[in-house]
């Protein structure tokens, strides 16, 4: 009997790595509907630029191959999901740490800048998602390569 396509070990390594092209352009289009509080360029409050980077939760999708019954299928989603994990985890906390050193301005609560996020955070993120898709690519080319004979 053939395996089911959901039991693939190599499933969980394909959502994290295409994950990011729809989180990516959701996270934009919330980020372009959020209150601008900035006079000059756009800022925003860090509790609402954190409704920006919640599509990014789908880092942790490789998480739900945790409960197959293969062996192969739950070691991968783990791997998958602990990527993901930090991928995640980073710009959250690139996100906390610049908030926190940019209070005090005319509008204290307005923490995040437009150069931040362009040209901070959006490199972080995808420097993050070109790490990933590479670890990816390769664990899947090393499951793919059939094992030597034995000599």
């Amino acid at each position: 009997m053939g395996q089911r396509w959901r039991d693939r070990a190599a499933l969980p390594y394909l959502v994290l790595a295409v994950s990011p092209v729809l989180t990516f352009l959701i996270g934009w289009i919330i980020l372009a509907s959020l209150p601008d509080c900035g006079d000059d360029e756009p800022w925003w409050e860090l509790r609402q630029f954190e409704l920006a980077l919640l599509p990014a939760l789908a880092d942790f999708v490789p998480f739900l191959w945790l409960v197959s019954t293969a062996p192969g299928v739950r070691r991968a989603a783990f791997v998958a999901g602990l990527m993901g994990s930090v991928r995640y985890a980073i710009p959250q906390a690139a996100t906390l740490m610049y908030s926190r050193s940019y209070g005090g301005r005319e509008n204290p609560g307005c923490t995040i800048s437009v150069f931040f996020v362009v040209g901070e955070l959006v490199p972080i993120m995808l420097t993050l998602w070109l790490v990933t898709a590479l670890v990816v690519a390769v664990i899947l080319l090393r499951a793919r390569k059939p094992a030597d004979p034995p000599a």
